[in-house]
């Protein structure tokens, strides 16, 4: 059998880096430029400014949270923040009507961009952890590969749990479940719901390819009929519960197993042993895998 590496399954979206907008650009068209002469520049000005405004939105809420209406959502706050980190003056006249009809559209499409972003610097901060376990485990017989899967997710568990616990966007991604969910505009809430839904298949389709390498260098196989598919979402469900399960509780449910070398006792959170029990349900030992070349 040919042993999948770890990594290549790992696709990460990287978004471009933001145009820097020059100051001095004013949002209003020249007065001397022929009427429609420059129809694409308007498009791409106005593209800009979206992606500004919604960048600074963005970053205002990792800050200070969503609030329920969101109160703190406004295009005052947002246009000061605009302002005084990049200079340029945005004003109610270029955004209205232009870019969004008023200010709950706006508060939506700010809500969905939290929801679907992909800049996600504590998979790549698990993934690295990840990588470091299986750089030191041993898997040249079928148990120790069973013991590194076992330590796999009492780590990986530890790692998840807190990250999501300490990532802004992981506060703001609750946040806006919270608001989508109880938005009084059906049209509004139809719009955060199912942007939710595509964040959740965002983050799916990132890890589905990730864990089809990550098991097939362990030597494991999934379970027919279930697929890797499945698995993802069984386990993105799980850590998306236990996510907000922490944030009223204010804690993380923990218990000692005999887990370590020689039966020794070792911690584990009540997500990794969860976590386990979901893997032996979806993976199993593959007969025909060879142990992996040592690095």
């Amino acid at each position: 059998m040919t042993r999948a590496p770890v990594d290549g399954g790992h696709r990460v979206a990287h978004h471009g880096a933001m145009s820097v907008v020059d100051s001095r650009r004013h949002d209003h068209r020249d007065p001397g430029s022929p009427d429609g002469s420059d129809s694409s520049n308007e498009r791409q000005s106005r593209r800009e400014l979206r992606d500004l405004l919604l960048s600074a939105a963005r970053d205002l809420m990792q800050e200070e949270g969503v609030q329920t209406a969101p109160t703190n959502l406004t295009f005052k706050r947002v246009f000061e923040r605009v302002e005084r980190t990049t200079g340029r003056t945005v004003t109610n006249a270029s955004v209205i009507r232009r870019l969004w009809d008023n200010m709950a559209d706006f508060q939506a499409d700010v809500l969905i961009s939290i929801s679907q972003d992909e800049r996600r610097p504590e998979l790549e901060h698990t993934l690295d952890t990840i990588g470091r376990m299986l750089d030191e485990s041993d898997l040249s017989t079928p148990q120790s590969r069973r013991r590194a899967l076992q330590q796999l997710c009492r780590t990986a568990g530890e790692g998840i749990t807190g990250l999501f616990d300490d990532s802004a966007l992981g506060t703001a991604w609750i946040s806006v479940l919270a608001v989508a969910t109880t938005a009084p505009d059906p049209t509004l809430r139809e719009r955060m719901v199912g942007a939710l839904s595509s964040g959740f298949d965002t983050v799916a389709e990132f890890w589905e390819p990730t864990f089809a390498g990550l098991f097939g260098y362990l030597g494991f196989r999934i379970r027919e009929p279930r697929t890797v598919r499945q698995f993802t979402e069984a386990v993105l469900a799980w850590s998306q519960g236990n996510a907000i399960r922490h944030r009223v509780s204010g804690g993380i449910p923990r218990l000692t197993l005999p887990t370590g070398p020689d039966g020794g006792a070792q911690e584990w959170t009540l997500f990794s042993v969860g976590l386990e029990g979901i893997v032996h349900q979806f993976f199993e030992p593959d007969p025909d895998v060879d142990a992996p070349t040592p690095a």
